[in-house]
């Protein structure tokens, strides 16, 4: 993957996210109801992402991840610093560098950043798709999830 379809990619990626954010936080308390899904509710399965997220980010950074918050606040909050590190990160890095990093179990790897941006994109489409279903089961018409929508703009 080249540099710019890399950025381009998460960019894409985190356009998405701002067009989700003003739905989640709309929700109050519907965003802890449980609905189904590989998480119970939609906190759980955003609070899912945005760890997700950020344990990576820790890890293309050398570091450990931090706890995530309790809230859809805090959730976008963290999320927006993340992706403003994330940015500055791939601007400095090549899609071909290698990144070792230990799994939560201590299992060691080695990915390049192409790998790590295909991934964390994917990971977060296909729960995307899952909070979609969950805002249909709260009776409610949940933003895209199409990162077309993104690339035609």
């Amino acid at each position: 993957m080249e540099k710019a379809e890399l950025l381009g990619l998460i960019r894409g990626h985190d356009w998405l996210w701002e067009q989700w954010w003003p739905a989640l936080e709309a929700l109050a308390e519907q965003a802890h109801k449980e609905v189904g899904g590989s998480f119970p509710s939609v906190f759980a399965t955003t609070a899912h992402m945005v760890a997700s997220e950020l344990t990576w980010q820790a890890r293309c950074d050398g570091q450990v991840s931090a706890s995530t918050p309790k809230d859809i606040a805090g959730l976008r909050l963290d999320w927006q610093v993340l992706a403003g590190r994330r940015r500055e990160w791939l601007e400095a890095a090549s899609p071909l560098d290698q990144i070792s990093y230990q799994t939560s179990t201590g299992t060691a790897y080695t990915n390049t950043v192409s790998d790590i941006a295909l991934h964390l994109t994917s990971h977060a489409h296909f729960h995307r798709g899952q909070l979609a279903s969950q805002f249909r089961l709260l009776g409610l018409k949940p933003p895209s999830a199409h990162l077309i929508t993104f690339f035609r703009l």
